[in-house]
Parts: structure tokens; sequence; C-alpha cells
């Protein structure tokens, strides 16, 4: 089994798993959390660029999309997820439908959408189906709640598929 699959299972089992942990509260006044942080691909091709890559994205939480939880104390919701992450001049963007689990201070995501590509030194450009998912801790519980998240990318294109870890704050 290749590294790349074996990493994405095992953060998805732990995704899937952790759902029943999952925390439930608001995402801030607005919505909308912005975070920054370091990529870390998992496919050979793209380490070999670098080890770390640049890395940052935004949600929007769908207030009028909120789903009941499959647990007492939590908050199910729907969301919309962009984020970037590259090196020099090969990067990927994806956007995806995400739903989300929260309860307290933690928040897991699973998510699918487009992603698009520019990745000469890789793999073609172009756009193709990408998954994600993640997990994300809430340190402050005030108006503006900053945050740590990982998430894990299923690119479209294995050469671009990796782990994102974040700082981030909640409007």
């Amino acid at each position: 089994m290749k590294k790349t699959t074996f990493v994405g299972l095992i953060i998805l089992a732990m995704a899937v798993f952790g759902t029943g942990f999952a925390n439930a509260q608001t995402n801030g006044p607005t919505g909308i959390s912005v975070r920054l942080g370091a990529y870390f691909p998992t496919n050979s091709l793209g380490s070999d660029l670098a080890s770390t890559w640049f890395a940052g994205g935004i949600d929007y939480k769908l207030n009028t999309l909120s789903v009941k939880a499959p647990i007492t104390n939590t908050e199910g919701y729907f969301g919309i997820s962009a984020d970037y992450y590259g090196h020099g001049g090969d990067n990927d963007i994806p956007v995806a439908l995400t739903y989300n689990l929260r309860q307290g201070q933690i928040v897991f995501s699973a998510g699918i959408g487009p992603d698009f590509r520019n990745a000469t030194d890789l793999t073609d450009n172009g756009v193709g189906i990408a998954e994600q998912v993640g997990i994300a801790y809430e340190f402050v519980h005030s108006y503006t709640p900053v945050f740590i998240a990982a998430k894990y990318f299923f690119a479209s294109k294995p050469e671009l598929s990796g782990a994102g870890v974040y700082l981030g704050i909640r409007f």
C-alpha cells in the first residue's frame, strides 16, 4: 500500500471514529474562520520539491444548513472550505462542501469538492475532485476564538496529497 494512501486512510479512520467525541458550539458570530500554516506533502514527488509548503484557508459556516447531529450535545452543520497550499510555482486550491461536528472545543470535518491544480513540476494543471478530513481545537472561548487545526487533503492527483497544520481565528 502506498504511503499516501495509508496515511490518508489512518486520518480518515480517526475522523470517522472521532466523530463520537466531537464537540458542540458556534463558529464565532459571523461563521467565518481564517487559518495560516504549513503543508506537508505525503507523496515523494511533492516532498522532493520541498518538505514544507505554505498553507492557508478560510471556512464559512452555512447557518441555514444546520443538521441534526448524531450524538447528543453536538452540533452538526455544513460549511464551505477553501484552502491554498503551494511552493514556488506549484499549488493546489481545494474548495469543498464540508460536514462538521462540534462539541465544546473540538470540531471534526469531512468534505468533497473541486481542486484547482497549478503544478506543472509535479503533474498536469487542471481541475479534479478532491476530498479532505480535519480536526480543530479552540483554545479561547471568546468573541473571536483562536484555534489549531490539522487537515489531510486527498487531492485529485496523488502528487498533491498531504497534511496541513494551522493556527487560525474565528470571526
